[in-house]
């Protein structure tokens, strides 16, 4: 125990510290077996709860686990509180028993992967954004039709206004479908908005359909340029958990991926469905198209690894991360429509976040 790499106390049934080694009096910043309450260390550890077997076995289990509210911080004498991972087993030494505590610091592993949670991201947010330069153009070419349509409508208005008869109800009709017109551009403007969203990691049970719903007009627009057809198969009551945002750009990115694709001549279907599966729920984005290519199909989630000319090889990289972190799978076959097909499970409830 004195020479062993990790902190190590014992505790008695009263919470006192009885004994230490130098690395635990080192790392707290103070000699710890003169008395010292273990609750002023570690605020957060019960060691009433631990007396018992099966809540010392749950302790263990949860210490061993992963996700949040598992480690316990440390309040150190010389220094900001830390983070620890603790282990915890039973003794008895001369008709006493006593709690033994194995502290190992884990402030820099949290601090780090903190640092590439963050840096994921913020390079999820950055694609985002490289795609939404994509829908710019399709956007702009969107809100030219209504704004033009409100021009002419304000036109004609006026020039009944200029008349010396003034033909009311004409006038009023001008300016009722000037402003429907102005919705439809604020309609696409929100969409956009929505989907430049930054993401906050929050998963909440929400309608497939309704997620899936509010970027069709966005597709569709994508569609046209490539005089295509997009088919949406989702049931209206399906529910799952999941970032309704990121869900959104990976949809987005797959579709855009089938209409990019070369053509056969043929029109290009592209189709979205999905439903629940004993692995979470499932959506497929699958099209017509000549599919991938076994030299590119193996590495096709990989970082940089790109089928497209002059592709930079992230969009597949960063959909699977985002799948990954819904505690799902993505993966790549051959479609029965006879070109690509892209399936991931979002793992429900299960999300990790």
């Amino acid at each position: 125990m004195v020479d062993a790499p990790m902190a190590v106390v014992a505790v008695d049934a009263a919470g006192t510290v009885r004994s230490s080694n130098c690395t635990a009096d080192a790392y707290f910043g103070q000699p710890l077996s003169g008395g010292v309450q273990i609750s002023t260390l570690l605020p957060g550890l019960d060691v009433a709860a631990l007396e018992t077997g099966p809540g010392l076995e749950a302790f263990n289990a949860l210490s061993r686990s992963a996700g949040d509210r598992v480690h316990l911080q440390a309040n150190r004498n010389d220094r900001p509180p830390g983070l620890v991972d603790v282990q915890a087993a039973r003794f008895s030494a001369r008709g006493e028993d006593f709690l033994t505590l194995f502290i190992q610091d884990v402030t820099s592993v949290v601090a780090a992967e903190a640092a590439v949670q963050d840096l994921r991201q913020q390079i999820i947010y950055n694609w985002r954004l490289n795609s939404l330069g994509e829908m710019a153009s399709m956007v702009a070419h969107e809100l030219n039709q209504p704004l033009s349509a409100i021009l002419n409508f304000l036109d004609a208005a006026r020039t009944l206004v200029d008349r010396p008869e003034i033909d009311r109800a004409k006038v009023l009709k001008f300016i009722e479908s000037a402003g429907g017109q102005a919705e439809r551009a604020g309609d696409v403007i929100r969409r956009l908005r929505t989907l430049m969203a930054r993401d906050t990691g929050f998963h909440t049970q929400v309608h497939v359909a309704e997620v899936i719903d509010e970027i069709v007009p966005i597709l569709h627009m994508s569609a046209r340029e490539h005089d295509a057809a997009i088919t949406v198969r989702i049931p209206p009551d399906d529910v799952t958990c999941c970032d309704r945002v990121q869900i959104q750009q990976i949809i987005f990115n797959l579709v855009r991926n089938a209409l990019d694709a070369p053509t056969h001549h043929e029109r290009r279907q592209v189709v979205v469905s999905g439903g629940p599966t004993p692995d979470g729920y499932r959506i497929v984005v699958e099209d017509n198209g000549p599919g991938v290519a076994e030299t590119v199909a193996a590495g096709l989630f990989d970082p940089l690894s790109s089928s497209k000319p002059g592709g930079m090889g992230l969009g597949l990289s960063i959909c699977k991360t985002i799948v990954e972190a819904h505690n799902g799978t993505i993966a790549y076959s051959r479609s029965a429509l006879g070109g690509a097909a892209f399936a991931f499970t979002l793992n429900d409830g299960r999300t990790n976040v």
